[in-house]
C-alpha cells in the first residue's frame, strides 16, 4: 500500500504538483512529454495506482519506446499479468526498481495486459506536449448519435 502511494505522489509531481487531479476522472495528465520521457529513461516504466478502489484492476503501467520521439512511441498497459489476470499484480521492486509479478518473480512490459481499448495514451501536441491516459468512457466515440425531436 505504501507503495501505491509513492507511486501516486510521483504521479502527481510529474502531472503539475496535483493541480487538476480529481479521484473518479476518465480522463488522467501525466504531465509534459519531455519530463515523462526523462523519467522513464532514468527509472523504467511508471506505474500508477488504481485510484478507483483498493482491488488494483485499475491500476496502470506507461512505458516509452527510447527510439521514439516524445509525442510517440507510447505503451499503456494493466499492472497484472496478461497471462495470470488481475489476480496476479504488478509492483515494484524498491530495491531494484523493476517490475516483478505476483510472486515476486521479475517482468518486463511485455508480460503485462496491454490496455487497449479500454485506456489508451493521448500526446495533445502544442508548444510542450501533454502525455495523459484516456480511459474507454472519456474517450470519444466513433460515430455520434444526433437525439430525435419531437415535431409537435
Amino acid at each position: 500500500l505504501a507503495l501505491f502511494g509513492i507511486t501516486y505522489l510521483i504521479a502527481v509531481l510529474i502531472s503539475g504538483k496535483g493541480e487538476d487531479v480529481r479521484l473518479g476522472d476518465r480522463e488522467f495528465q501525466v504531465g509534459r512529454a519531455d519530463l515523462v520521457v526523462q523519467s522513464i529513461e532514468a527509472n523504467g516504466p511508471l506505474l500508477y495506482a488504481d485510484l478507483k478502489s483498493t482491488a488494483g484492476t485499475q491500476a496502470i503501467v506507461l512505458d516509452h519506446d527510447p527510439q521514439a520521439l516524445d509525442v510517440e512511441g507510447w505503451q499503456l498497459y494493466f499492472a497484472y499479468r496478461a497471462d495470470r489476470g488481475p489476480s496476479c499484480l504488478a509492483s515494484i521492486d524498491t530495491a531494484t526498481r523493476q517490475l516483478v509479478d505476483c510472486d515476486g518473480a521479475p517482468i518486463t512490459v511485455a508480460d503485462l495486459e496491454p490496455a487497449e481499448p479500454d485506456a489508451k495514451v493521448v500526446v495533445e501536441v502544442g508548444k510542450k506536449p501533454i502525455v495523459k491516459v484516456v480511459f474507454a468512457a472519456a474517450q470519444a466515440p466513433a460515430t455520434t448519435e444526433v437525439p430525435a425531436t419531437s415535431g409537435g
